[in-house]
């Protein structure tokens, strides 16, 4: 009777400890990307969140090695494929190197 008693005790004690810990991993799921345009390479911008395809991922870095970094997110609006909607409705999932809008390369 008493080892049925700690069994069962020991079952809810496992269980709370794991509904405890499901939000935890809900909540890091919900946390946006954040993708620096000065270090980001072809596989991190490919496929990072819709629409950036390899095309698009290279022409980022294209632009990038041809301007010697992006020094602003609205730079982006000047990448080939991408545009000034793009940017716009992306622009939370940028960042530079040391601060959301500007990066030192």
């Amino acid at each position: 009777m008493k080892a049925r008693f700690i069994a069962i005790l020991l079952s809810f004690f496992v269980i709370s400890l794991s509904l405890q810990a499901a939000p935890a991993a809900a909540e890091s799921s919900n946390t946006p990307l954040k993708i620096d345009l000065n270090k980001a390479d072809l596989k991190i911008l490919t496929g990072s969140f819709k629409g950036i395809g390899k095309k698009r991922a290279e022409a980022i870095i294209a632009y990038r090695d041809s301007h010697q970094g992006f020094k602003s997110i609205e730079e982006l609006a000047e990448v080939k494929g991408l545009g000034q909607h793009f940017m716009e409705s992306n622009r939370e999932k940028w960042h530079g190197s040391n601060n959301p809008c500007f990066s030192e390369h």
